[in-house]
């Protein structure tokens, strides 16, 4: 059993859909819904302002409760996405073949946000570039998108100076 310092490494993050330009789709949302309130009296406009305002509020409440939480620490890798992964997944690091941090493109290497690509290789994200590839030693793959490329790099490289038969690279992909 390998020992850490008490100042053990870790990486943690907390990340969610939630940012400023939903105030703009909100802004814009409203505007377009606002020739809906002229024709309430009228049963179209009331079945459409019926409709619209609850799926509104739906796809909102839906965004702000969906969370990435990714934990990187001595014992391996750990993360949660809620509400579709509503219990951690813990993975040692005897289970990889490969952690890296890199670099990537959302829409042009897993087709959006969220949970993406197909099974054998998935990515979990929400929000930019940066994240941590993991390789299973079965071949799959899953990215978990970050918001904190230094840190996490900063942390990877302490546990593997800490124990340099962790399967972590470095090197820029």
């Amino acid at each position: 059993m390998l020992s850490y310092p008490a100042s053990n490494p870790v990486f943690t993050e907390t990340q969610w859909f939630y940012r400023r330009w939903w105030w703009l789709m909100l802004g814009a949302t409203a505007l377009m819904l606002v020739p809906l309130l002229f024709a309430l009296d009228k049963p179209q406009g009331r079945q459409a302002a019926a409709v619209a305002g609850p799926l509104l509020v739906l796809v909102l409440a839906g965004l702000w409760l969906i969370r990435l939480r990714v934990r990187v620490d001595a014992a391996g890798i750990h993360y949660q996405f809620t509400p579709f992964l509503n219990r951690w997944r813990h993975w040692p690091w005897h289970e990889f073949r490969q952690v890296q941090p890199r670099t990537y493109s959302p829409l042009g290497d897993y087709g959006g946000w969220g949970i993406k690509g197909f099974p054998g290789n998935l990515a979990y994200n929400v929000w930019g570039e940066a994240g941590l590839q993991l390789v299973f030693r079965s071949g799959n793959r899953l990215l978990l998108g970050t918001q904190q490329p230094a840190e996490l790099r900063r942390v990877l490289a302490a546990l593997h100076q800490a124990d340099p038969t962790l399967p972590i690279s470095l090197s820029i992909k």
